[in-house]
């Protein structure tokens, strides 16, 4: 995927994006936007082509990919949508493990926008115009599978547009709490609702209290609810991992996953790079349980496999949700790996100066055990020999990655 990265191509795309249908945010409708995509829903029914929705606060995306490796693995085909994207726009449009090219993009880019142009009372948005063109892209291929990850919530994300024949809930934490409330039971109210009457949802909570919602919803809604058993504690990446095969096991019973004896990791999901002599682990733990998450991956296995340096940047959040993160990381990592702190320049990207103010409170606390790096890129222009995790926003692994493709 980074060798064909290019990034004078990137911003041509990411330009006509933003300059037609603006940033991206969360911009709800169902019914908006009902009509713009029923032509989708009646040809997947039509073609009886198996839809799966994911949903979930941690582990949609990696869960989503390794669903499609399986289905590879199988012969299937498959078109996958996921969002938001860490390195490049045409993950978001994946086809039987492959992103769509550059030129393919662009010209669904330039046909889809004049289509849109026909329908002058519709206000689409940024994550709109994406699925959009993906699902123009997908009924060209004619796939036998579509799996559509959740971008934000599920009640009112633009997926929800399709009756799922399998769903799936990978997990529930408290983050966009503005849009989705800042209690777990109003939180899968909203994930939950990508379920539908006489199908099936898998979910595996570790907190009996959402079995017990989820339970209770399903009985009520007619949903077909398999809560899957606690396996792998501590290994979220194994969690996923067992969730995919569920998925699979049941759109494609009795088939065989194919001979693989091991998982690929997937883009920004403890994918690995080099840069000048560094080994650079990435991993998007953007919200509080997905660092606790990705601490407990790594206590669940040798010390040897820990970094020496972490470098992290964090997306707009609330600063005390911040410092609990900081506090998290330091109370794992503080006495083995030095850890930096620092900005990145995004419309999403926490402001330095509140970086700097939270970095600040939390080192009087904790004896100056964060140092903030002002400027990332000359740092791991001269770090040497390092192990370095690269964590936090998503936004920010994607920046760090463009950073060293560019300077590779």
């Amino acid at each position: 995927m980074s060798s064909d990265f290019d990034e004078i191509k990137e911003k041509k795309l990411m330009s006509f994006v933003q300059e037609k249908y603006g940033l991206e945010v969360f911009t709800p409708g169902l019914d908006r936007t009902r009509e713009l995509y029923r032509p989708f829903v009646q040809e997947a029914q039509k073609q009886k082509i198996k839809v799966t929705i994911i949903a979930g606060t941690n582990g949609k995306g990696q869960t989503a990919h390794t669903l499609g490796y399986f289905l590879k693995l199988a012969g299937k085909s498959y078109a996958l949508w996921t969002s938001p994207h860490i390195l490049s726009l045409r993950e978001r449009f994946c086809f039987n493990g492959e992103d769509v090219s550059y030129s393919e993009l662009e010209l669904e880019f330039d046909n889809a926008h004049a289509e849109l142009q026909r329908h002058k009372d519709l206000v689409i948005s940024f994550y709109e115009f994406l699925f959009y063109v993906f699902l123009r892209l997908a009924f060209k291929r004619k796939c036998q599978h579509i799996l559509l990850e959740v971008g934000l919530g599920g009640r009112l994300d633009a997926v929800n547009h399709f009756n799922a024949d399998i769903a799936c809930i990978t997990s529930i934490s408290r983050d966009h709490q503005a849009i989705l409330g800042n209690r777990y039971d109003l939180i899968l109210n909203e994930k939950i609702a990508v379920s539908r009457k006489g199908k099936m949802l898998y979910t595996q909570f570790h907190l009996q209290y959402l079995n017990e919602l989820t339970e209770a919803y399903c009985k009520q809604h007619g949903v077909l609810w398999k809560p899957l058993p606690k396996e792998h504690p501590g290994n979220y990446f194994k969690q996923n991992q067992s969730l995919a095969r569920a998925l699979f096991n049941d759109l494609e019973p009795g088939e065989k996953r194919g001979s693989a004896t091991r998982i690929p990791d997937f883009k920004g999901r403890r994918e690995v790079m080099t840069f000048k002599g560094n080994t650079l682990i990435f991993i998007g733990a953007h919200n509080t349980d997905g660092v606790r998450s990705m601490i407990d991956l790594f206590r669940s296995e040798s010390s040897a496999s820990r970094p020496q340096q972490l470098l992290m940047s964090f997306s707009k959040r609330p600063d005390q949700e911040i410092e609990v993160m900081l506090k998290t990381i330091v109370g794992f990592f503080g006495k083995s790996a030095k850890l930096n702190v620092s900005f990145f320049e995004h419309p999403k990207a926490t402001d330095e100066s509140a970086l700097l103010e939270v970095a600040g409170k939390f080192n009087k606390i904790n004896k100056g055990m964060l140092d903030f790096v002002s400027d990332w890129k000359t740092y791991l222009s001269q770090a040497e020999n390092q192990t370095i995790l690269v964590c936090g926003s998503y936004y920010f692994v994607g920046e760090v990655q463009r950073f060293i493709i560019s300077h590779s």
